[in-house]
Order: structure tokens, then C-alpha cells, then sequence
């Protein structure tokens, strides 16, 4: 039986080179255990000395529905979103290999700033898998220049405006909620406008005992005083702005997005 594409792939995002070798070199064979010795691994040496079997085009590991280059074809073919340096086509990453958002953009549950990958994490698959395609050639080209892909941006909000993706990801808001259904996108293209109505409609909304940021859960912290107006001795939310303190899902004062 020959092992599956995600086979390898997940050898290789585990175990690195090294556990592509030793699958493909036979698992268990007395051979590889003698040049893996105690610790189980093989050695620079043997690895050196293995010669692995010639790698099938990447359309016959991957799952019925759509291949390799006609997810690049349909990355060049949509309308919509900017033109990539590298035709990354999302819907093909995730439902045809099945790779969670996290495994590029990972960090971003801890980080204020979204973050992007390096492209050594392109090229923890791409060293062996797709090699024969030419945007993976492109993709080593960079990874040998020692330079990061030059993406283009798709979101961009002011300088005055602070948006902590941390923040709204412990609050158990989904992806999709600011970013549309990526896993349906062969290019990515802006799903939300990211004007301060659209974002207001969302913090203006009834706050859950479960929401981290709300409002709801400052107010218990901070017990608002009977001011008229002006600001809190305590906070800085202006009381003539912020008329749901404690009640909506998110603070829809000034100083909550502009700091």
C-alpha cells in the first residue's frame, strides 16, 4: 500500500526531512533502526546515504474536487482581491488539505498585530511537496534570498485606529466574522468594509456573560458613577458617549478603538 500525500505530510510537519526519510526508507526495517541507533532517528549519514523514491505529481495525493494547478489557474481567474506574488489559493489549502488557519497565522490568539507567515513555514511542505510547479519555484527563490514574500495587503485600518486581534479571538470570535469565508476564496479578497459603523454594529450588540472585553464585565470591575456627565475618575469612558455601559457586547466609546 502506498502511503497517502497527507501521510507524508504530516511526517513532514512532525518530524521534518528526517521523518520523511524514515518512512520512505521502510519503517521498522532492520537497516534504518541499525542507522537510527538508541535515539530512534537516523543519522546525517544515513540520510545521506538513502535515496528516496521519486515523488509523484502533487495532483495524485490530493483529494477529488481540485488539483494543484487548477488552484493556481483559478487563483489567476478571480476578480476579486489583489494578485499575489505567490498564488496561495486558500480554498485549496483548506479543504483539499485540510490545514487550519492557525498553521500559517499562528500567534494571533496572543498578538495584538495579525501575524503572517515566515516563509520557512511555506517551505516546512513546500521542500518536496509541489516542487515541480512554478509558483513553488518562486516561493524557493525567496526562501534561498533569504527575503520575505512581498504579499499584498488585503486589510488595512488607519493609524488611528487600534484593532487587538487577541482580544476579539478570547471573546471566541470567529474568522469569518471580520474576514468571510476564507476556506471558499481562491484569492482572498476584503469581506468587511472595517468602517467604525460596521464595527459599532457589532460592539453595540447585547453582551454575553462568556465576552472577556465587554462592557458588561467592566462595569461589574468599575461601578460606574452617578455622574451626569463628563468622564469617570475611575476609566476613561466618556458617560455622554457610552450610554450602554455594562450592558453592550463590546465599549462603543471613543478611547476603546482610538488610543
Amino acid at each position: 500500500m502506498i502511503p497517502s500525500y497527507r501521510f507524508f505530510a504530516a511526517l513532514l510537519a512532525v518530524g521534518g526531512l528526517a521523518g520523511l526519510a524514515v518512512a520512505a526508507g521502510g519503517l521498522g526495517t532492520s537497516e534504518t533502526m541499525d542507522a537510527a541507533g538508541s535515539s530512534g532517528l537516523p543519522s546525517t549519514e544515513s540520510l545521506q546515504a538513502q535515496t528516496l523514491p521519486p515523488l509523484l505529481p502533487i495532483e495524485q495525493y490530493t483529494a477529488p474536487g481540485m488539483t494543484a494547478v487548477e488552484a493556481i489557474e483559478a487563483h489567476a481567474a478571480a476578480t476579486d482581491g489583489p494578485v499575489q506574488p505567490i498564488p496561495f489559493n486558500h480554498r485549496f489549502h483548506v479543504q483539499e488539505i485540510g490545514m487550519q488557519c492557525a498553521y500559517c497565522h499562528g500567534g494571533t490568539e496572543s498578538s495584538p498585530v495579525a501575524t503572517m507567515p515566515a516563509v520557512a513555514t511555506c517551505m516546512g511542505c513546500h521542500l518536496i511537496v509541489g516542487a515541480q510547479l512554478e509558483p513553488i519555484q518562486d516561493l524557493r527563490g525567496y526562501w534561498n534570498s533569504d527575503e520575505g514574500i512581498p504579499w499584498e495587503r488585503v486589510y488595512k485600518l488607519p493609524d488611528f485606529v487600534q484593532f487587538p486581534h487577541d482580544a476579539h479571538i478570547r471573546n471566541d470570535l470567529a474568522c469569518a466574522e471580520c474576514h468571510g469565508a476564507v476556506e471558499e476564496m481562491d484569492r482572498v479578497s476584503k469581506a468587511s468594509s472595517l468602517k467604525m459603523g460596521w464595527c459599532l454594529a457589532c460592539h453595540m450588540g447585547e453582551g454575553e456573560e462568556s465576552d472577556y472585553a465587554t462592557d458588561r464585565l467592566l462595569a461589574q470591575q468599575f461601578i460606574p458613577p452617578p455622574l451626569p456627565e463628563g468622564r469617570q475618575p475611575i476609566g476613561l469612558y466618556p458617560r455622554s458617549i457610552d450610554t450602554k455601559y455594562g450592558a453592550s457586547r463590546g465599549p462603543i466609546d471613543c478611547l476603546a478603538c482610538h488610543y
